[in-house]
């Protein structure tokens, strides 16, 4: 499996996690029924677009790394 597709599943069962955190202590504070369910979804989404873009940048390094090593030292 590629670096990509093992950082993806990590990043999927972390933002999983976060997001059953979350919604617990929001339930638990809640006011309103839309604040247990979306307050929690928009923090996820707001976690995983950066968890996305680092995961990303992981894939990146380690697929093209060695190539960028052989360019700079020619």
């Amino acid at each position: 499996m590629t670096p990509f597709g093992i950082l993806s599943i990590l990043l999927f069962v972390a933002t999983a996690i976060f997001y059953i955190v979350f919604a617990s202590l929001a339930y638990y504070w809640h006011e309103r029924r839309e604040s247990v369910l979306i307050v929690p979804l928009l923090y996820t989404f707001e976690f995983f677009i950066i968890g996305f873009l680092v995961v990303s940048l992981i894939a990146i390094l380690l697929q093209f790394g060695p190539d960028i090593v052989v360019f700079f030292n020619n």
